[in-house]
């Protein structure tokens, strides 16, 4: 039984999903490829909106890697719609007979959408509803009927009950890092490639460290789930909490370190891992101090953050951390369900600050471009940033109706959301409207500006001359310069070492 798992994927290509598919196949004697597209998310252009395509050559490949295959699957969020759409429609025109299954995000919460491009959809974690699909196809029995899994027959389509989740983490293997039937779309060549050892060091993830280095990455989840129930965020509807034992995490890390000997940072990519109790944190400390050793990345939230935790952490060799604030506005605090009182905020923000001889600055996310917010809204935002302590990042990102969350169904209702393909998935979320107060939220994330000249630029007269509610290509137009100045000004200290691969890097990302 020959199985090949697509997977479009930002530039880096950790691909948690496909991976453990790939490898609860594997384990079950089954023959796997995963086939890597990694791509960007599109530059940032001034109508905010992008389609990425992929060359007919590439295509073409792909067809090439799935004519053996006895089952084609194919893992998408929302944001990679479109690609996911390109693909299929080509594989159904080239291979009309092989069976396709989307799994997924979006497949999830959009079925009746995707099934009219594939086969058959997976909802929710796949890992048990695709190994008793192909377990049936072996044995010649109807797949149709799997719990978790959705089917476009000639009769209509076949809605299955909610299958199991996964609820020991602990029994999946470690995702599939195997590389020998692993192929990546690269960019730079515009090929397919089969992955070797030295096209896997290029693909790594890499993440900056002190002495405004990079470094590279390992990236792994230790639980699935959170603790939190924005309406924001997919999420929320696989609220379940279930966490990996310290035991299980401790030997993934051993087994890629010894696989990749260049590994010189982990990132733990948990929604929020400091939602761990402390007990845990005591045994992680313990074990990831004295086997492993590396400096490591972990997200956080204000609710979740207290000193204990942070002291066993950083002791372990947390270096930098990202907690998301998303918002200063009451108000929309409560739309959000993430109500987090100020003083909260800025009490977390100042215990990450103590840590400041010893972290990174931490990265505070905020969410932007909300259609019910007002000025006065936009302005709590701001008076909160400019009251946290220096230094810190900013990670701004438009707010996006994704499907499955409370935000989708409530805008679908008002008639905000009217274009969910355009809307949702053809949107950047990484790039703010170009509004006056979005760029001065922006710019308060450095701190060479002044916060004095930040509140005397967002007093009531200058907001209320300068502000538009409409997208500005004048704003939009700063956001842009503003970014190439800073990765210029980054770039100095790279021509200072004579660090010639950083300059390129750089020289790349200004254009």
């Amino acid at each position: 039984m020959n199985i090949v798992l697509i997977t479009p994927t930002p530039p880096n290509i950790d691909a948690f999903g496909v991976r453990m598919l790939s490898s609860v196949m594997k384990r079950a004697g089954f023959q796997v490829r995963i086939i890597f597209l990694p791509g960007g998310i599109g530059r940032l252009r001034f109508d905010s909106s992008y389609v990425y395509r992929y060359p007919g050559k590439v295509l073409s490949r792909i067809s090439e890697l799935c004519c053996e295959a006895d089952l084609i699957g194919l893992s998408l969020m929302s944001l990679y719609f479109d690609r996911a759409v390109q693909v299929t429609d080509h594989l159904r025109k080239e291979l009309p007979r092989k069976p396709i299954l989307w799994g997924g995000t979006h497949p999830t919460y959009r079925p009746e959408q995707c099934l009219n491009h594939c086969d058959g959809v997976c909802i929710g974690e796949g890992e048990l509803a695709i190994l008793e699909i192909v377990e049936r196809m072996v044995s010649g029995g109807d797949f149709s009927e799997v719990p978790g899994c959705w089917f476009r027959k000639d009769e209509g389509i076949r809605k299955n009950e909610v299958g199991p989740i996964v609820g020991n983490l602990d029994e999946l293997p470690f995702i599939d890092y195997d590389f020998h039937n692993h192929y990546v779309f690269e960019g730079k060549s515009g090929e397919i490639r089969q992955i070797t050892p030295e096209i896997m060091k290029d693909q790594f993830l890499k993440l900056p460290y002190f002495g405004n280095r990079n470094r590279f990455a390992y990236r792994t989840m230790t639980s699935r789930g959170c603790p939190h129930n924005c309406s924001y965020c997919a999420s929320s509807a696989m609220r379940r909490l279930r966490r990996r034992s310290v035991n299980h995490v401790i030997k993934e890390l051993k087994a890629v370190m010894q696989q990749f000997d260049y590994v010189e940072i982990i990132s733990f990519f948990d929604d929020t891992f400091f939602a761990a109790p402390v007990e845990y944190f005591e045994e992680f400390r313990d074990r990831y101090k004295n086997e492993i050793g590396l400096p490591f990345h972990a997200q956080c939230s204000p609710t979740t953050l207290d000193k204990k935790k942070l002291d066993l952490l950083v002791d372990a060799g947390l270096y930098q951390t990202e907690m998301g604030i998303q918002t200063g506005s009451r108000r929309i605090q409560q739309m959000y369900r993430r109500v987090v009182p100020d003083e909260k905020v800025l009490s977390a923000a100042t215990l990450l600050n103590g840590y400041a001889s010893k972290m990174l600055v931490p990265d505070y996310h905020i969410i932007l471009d909300n259609p019910w917010e007002n000025i006065e809204d936009v302005r709590d935002t701001l008076q909160l940033l400019l009251r946290l302590p220096r230094k810190f990042r900013l990670k701004l990102s438009s707010l996006i109706f994704f499907p499955g969350t409370a935000l989708n169904d409530q805008a679908r209702n008002e008639g905000i959301l009217r274009d969910e393909l355009a809307e949702v998935c053809r949107k950047p979320f990484t790039f703010p409207k170009g509004t006056y107060l979005n760029y001065l939220i922006y710019l308060s994330g450095f701190a060479a500006v002044p916060r004095g000249l930040l509140r005397f630029f967002s007093s009531d007269l200058l907001v209320k001359l300068l502000h538009r509610q409409r997208p500005s290509r004048f704003y939009a137009a700063l956001f842009i310069i503003t970014d190439k100045i800073t990765l210029l000004c980054r770039g100095v200290q790279p021509l200072l070492r004579l660090d010639f691969k950083r300059i390129v890097n750089h020289f790349r990302l200004l254009k």
